[in-house]
């Protein structure tokens, strides 16, 4: 149910062909099946957008991560991190201290994987745009790529651990360095 709830769009596209072709038949039947696909596929379409797939709730928190960040709310920061991994409400702290994130900022892509028991979730995410030294003035257009590890905590899903990586070669760098 998951890759419907991800993507329902083959299967939109299936059921409008499958319409198309049994309305064109011009039968009686042809019609019925038309009027059935098209049926199933707008129940389909308000499925999808009732439904949302543990990945979609990461990927929400992701987003919503970001705005606080863009916000330089911490404390909205910290209530999406686990309870047991206070170092990470610091080197948000720390990082909001250094930069100033643009609204330009988005998220690109999110990859989202969950471990085989289906406890945790890990997202890669690559995102960019503007970021503004705080210090030393400067900055400009960076693009970021980020490993993040999420567990469910008391029905919603908080991170667990963060990884920064080098966007080029996927390498593990320090999250406020330069680089």
């Amino acid at each position: 149910m998951s890759y419907l709830n991800d993507n329902p769009v083959p299967l939109l596209l299936l059921l409008a062909a499958a319409a198309f072709v049994a309305f064109l038949s011009g039968s009686s039947k042809g019609r019925s099946i038309a009027g059935l696909c098209v049926l199933l596929g707008v129940g389909l379409f308000f499925l999808e957008r009732y439904l949302i797939s543990p990945a979609e709730e990461v990927e929400l928190q992701l987003e919503t991560m970001l705005q606080h960040f863009k916000d330089r709310d911490l404390d909205a920061i910290a209530s999406q991190i686990s309870a047991d991994r206070q170092n990470l409400t610091a080197i948000a702290r720390n990082g909001l201290e250094l930069v100033d994130i643009d609204d330009s900022f988005h998220i690109k892509s999110v990859d989202v994987t969950f471990d085989e028991a289906g406890k945790n979730a890990t997202a890669m995410i690559r995102a960019n745009g503007t970021v503004t030294h705080k210090h030393g003035g400067g900055g400009g257009h960076v693009p970021t790529f980020w490993k993040t590890v999420w567990k469910p905590e008391g029905g919603q899903w908080k991170m667990n651990a963060v990884t920064r990586l080098n966007p080029a070669n996927g390498a593990e760098i320090e999250h406020l360095s330069a680089n």
